[in-house]
């Protein structure tokens, strides 16, 4: 396999990725011509039609579709063969690709980062910012190489980091502001705004089991929407610990009185056959959260 193709391969995946020649291009370094160049030349050498394009933008054809997951293999193992390499000259290169979601790019992501582009300077770091299930989707289809996640539902290997507490967030003037502790019941018949993107799950297992029905009257994917919303007084939330920014004004933060949890691990397929980079990300994740 030359450099040649399987660099190739990459411009395939990475217009699948973005969706169009032009950000592929502006990710790979690429004109847009140059992108659509390497991709006739890879439908030229399989002898397949790869992309359609149409109103929409970019589409996989059925034999894109069959052909992807391979040449995924085949750039993985390229990589791989790469970083093998590197490492027997005495150098640390490579690539790492991390799946994560939002609070906690916010607020773990940036320390994690510093830390291991001091130790592997010459190790690139992608990052894939989504939901749980976007990650594990990402984790499974090898999009990613590791993913931060709460418990995968997938049979991944994981890495347990930290617990992070859920607790009730209000507006200040708020008639339940004097407790020093909320119970689940309190929040009956309580205008109610339902984070989404994973931890809503969590939260409606707890409302069930309590037999607690709130007035949901939103539900919010972005988390500076739903804070701002409860500092309005349009209702209260229960969120996640790390979704809180260092400060914020007209809101009082109460823990539940039994406390709950959400889990937060570093999921991979296997770290028996993780790359270099990937085992190396790994462990410093892992010394870090010791």
């Amino acid at each position: 396999m030359t450099k040649l193709i399987t660099f190739q391969y990459k411009v395939f995946l990475t217009v699948v990725e973005c969706g169009s020649f032009t950000k592929a291009g502006e990710k790979l370094g690429l004109t847009q011509s140059g992108v659509s160049h390497n991709i006739a030349k890879l439908e030229s050498e399989l002898g397949v039609v790869l992309l359609r394009r149409n109103r929409n933008g970019l589409s996989l054809t059925d034999a894109g579709e069959r052909v992807m997951p391979h040449i995924r293999q085949i750039v993985h193992h390229a990589s791989l063969l790469e970083q093998e390499a590197a490492l027997i000259q005495g150098m640390e290169v490579g690539s790492i690709k991390i799946g994560t979601f939002s609070s906690f790019s916010s607020k773990m992501l940036p320390q994690l980062i510093h830390r291991f582009t001091k130790g592997y300077p010459n190790i690139q770091v992608e990052l894939y910012e989504g939901g749980y299930e976007e990650i594990e989707e990402w984790i499974a289809s090898g999009t990613v190489d590791v993913g931060f996640l709460t418990r995968p539902s997938r049979e991944f290997e994981t890495v347990p980091l930290f617990q992070d507490e859920l607790v009730v967030l209000m507006q200040e003037d708020h008639r339940l502001n004097k407790k020093k502790v909320i119970e689940v019941d309190s929040l009956q018949d309580e205008s109610f705004i339902m984070p989404k993107a994973g931890c809503d799950l969590l939260i409606k297992k707890l409302l069930k089991e309590r037999g607690v029905k709130p007035q949901v009257l939103f539900e919010i994917g972005d988390n500076n929407t739903l804070i701002s919303m409860v500092q309005e007084g349009l209702g209260v939330t229960i969120i996640p610990t790390l979704i809180l920014p260092p400060q914020m004004s007209h809101t009082k933060v109460i823990r539940l009185e039994t406390s709950v949890y959400r889990e937060i691990n570093l999921a991979f397929k296997s770290f028996k056959v993780a790359s270099p980079s990937t085992k190396r990300w790994i462990e410093v994740v892992k010394d870090h959260f010791q």
